[in-house]
């Protein structure tokens, strides 16, 4: 997808009779060349006496977003795109606005050929505001759709409609469904693009994703297939899609799935879950690979990903995959009185022929100073780790657990201010990281305590550089 939503800004904030009702009594200067053609369009179509609208979410943020015309079939990764000289290259945009006196929603989209520009359709909405547009070729054809999600006034059920250009004409696509939140990716791997909607319930009912397809028969999108998730939702926090399998050494027949819908959210009790929800080829339904099906003398199910800190789902190794955090708390001592005990986020990646997790590494997340520490594998239940956010250290310690106590200490990383670093007896420390930017002014730097007693578990300068990163 592509935008160039610049030349937007002028036309923003009221140019003639292009405005934003009574709101200001600024007068910009008159817009010119694509701008006021559009500007003209509109007060032929609409008149005079409109509001144009935002776009809450998404890539789009404008009132009038412009769009190119490009050949999907083409894209890749965009080494294989056929290039079109700028002035040669049609474009369409697209304006959201309201009627003075009407509660509607309303969207114009626009083409240009050349350096002129027409009006190719205008739909009214019944909706409170313009959730967010979105531009990809979800009827496989090539060509880009508006994919134009509009507020109700339930914040948790918006509705949305899709635009495709037809013979130099708009046709509408009003789709049954409603939804919370939207992804739109090729989850069925049949290189054709699926709207994912998530729904969220506020009448003890789950909460629940759709997969809709485009139909050719119909000419629309329809649901092809849902599924319900945990009943205490009560908002997603991130959703993400990808691979989130390595499937590199199953036979193609039987790979089941590879790619899907990854889903952070919180719980009415405050904590938070993943969700992973995948498409099985093989009997051609979504599937929860983490859930497991439900027998008449099955426990009741509990996510293994639950937990208190809001930490979402990442590829955090660069391995391609999408990685799940699951959160424990690390030992501490009663007997130590400076400092929390910090929690341990091992990230995990389903195991597609068990449907279990599988550890890859782990980390100690330190959000106050905006880093995190790699756990060696070789730490895991033998060393503990206290975060004291006063004077902004986390500190590991050996662990005894014959006596539930902490040992030697083996590490402290400590966030500098830029002018304590400068004044800072340094010769012990190592540093790690620093960040210079927006305003920000700081260093990151750790040092070593050498033990004898259990050398294993000792690092080294090399290591402790490898292991800390900036969030």
């Amino acid at each position: 997808m592509l935008a160039a939503s610049a030349a937007a800004a002028v036309m923003l904030t009221g140019c003639g009779d292009f405005g934003v009702g009574n709101q200001s009594m600024l007068r910009p200067p008159r817009a010119t060349g694509n701008e006021a053609a559009l500007q003209a369009i509109l007060s032929e179509v609409v008149g005079t006496s409109y509001t144009l609208k935002y776009p809450q979410k998404g890539d789009y943020r404008s009132a009038v977003s412009f769009f190119d015309d490009i050949d999907f079939h083409m894209e890749g990764d965009g080494s294989s795109r056929q290039e079109v000289e700028a002035d040669k290259k049609k474009k369409y945009a697209a304006a959201f606005y309201s009627v003075d006196n009407d509660s509607r929603m309303n969207i114009s989209i626009m083409a240009r050929d050349g350096q002129k520009w027409k009006c190719l359709g205008s739909f009214s909405n019944s909706g409170v505001g313009v959730d967010r547009i979105i531009y990809a070729d979800i009827t496989d054809d090539g060509k880009g759709e508006f994919i134009v999600g509009w507020n109700s006034y339930r914040q948790e059920k918006n509705y949305l409609t899709v635009y495709t250009v037809e013979n130099d004409s708009i046709r509408e696509m009003v789709i049954d469904e409603t939804y919370t939140d939207l992804m739109i990716d090729d989850i069925t791997d049949d290189g054709m693009k699926d709207l994912m909607l998530l729904s969220l319930r506020h009448d003890k009912s789950p909460a629940t994703v759709k997969l809709l397809q485009y139909d050719k028969s119909v000419k629309r999108p329809m649901t092809k297939d849902g599924v319900d998730l945990y009943a205490e939702i009560n908002s997603f926090q991130k959703i993400a899609f990808g691979k989130v399998a390595d499937t590199t050494k199953t036979d193609q027949k039987s790979k089941r799935f590879d790619s899907g819908l990854v889903i952070d959210s919180r719980n009415n009790d405050g904590r938070y879950q993943t969700d992973v929800i995948c498409f099985d080829k093989k009997i051609g339904k979504l599937v929860m690979p983490l859930t497991p099906d439900a027998g008449e003398d099955a426990a009741p199910y509990e996510n293994p990903t639950s937990r208190k800190e809001i930490i979402s789902s990442r590829d955090i190794n660069n391995d391609g995959i999408i990685e799940i955090p699951v959160v424990t708390d690390m030992f501490s001592s009663n007997t130590i009185s400076y400092g929390e005990a910090c929690s341990l986020s091992t990230w995990k990646q389903i195991n597609p022929a068990t449907n279990k997790l599988d550890s890859k590494i782990s980390t100690v997340f330190n959000y106050n100073d905006g880093y995190y520490y790699i756990f060696p594998n070789r730490w895991v239940t033998r060393v503990s780790c206290l975060s004291d956010t006063e004077s902004r250290t986390l500190t590991f310690y050996m662990w005894n657990s014959e006596t539930a106590s902490l040992g030697d200490k083996l590490l402290e990383i400590h966030r500098f201010r830029r002018s304590e670093w400068d004044k800072a007896e340094q010769n012990n420390y190592v540093m790690l990281l620093s960040d210079q930017t927006k305003g920000k002014d700081y260093v990151i730097a750790g040092q070593i305590f050498s033990t004898a007693a259990k050398d294993v578990l000792n690092i080294s300068k090399a290591e402790l550089e490898r292991n800390v990163k900036l969030l």
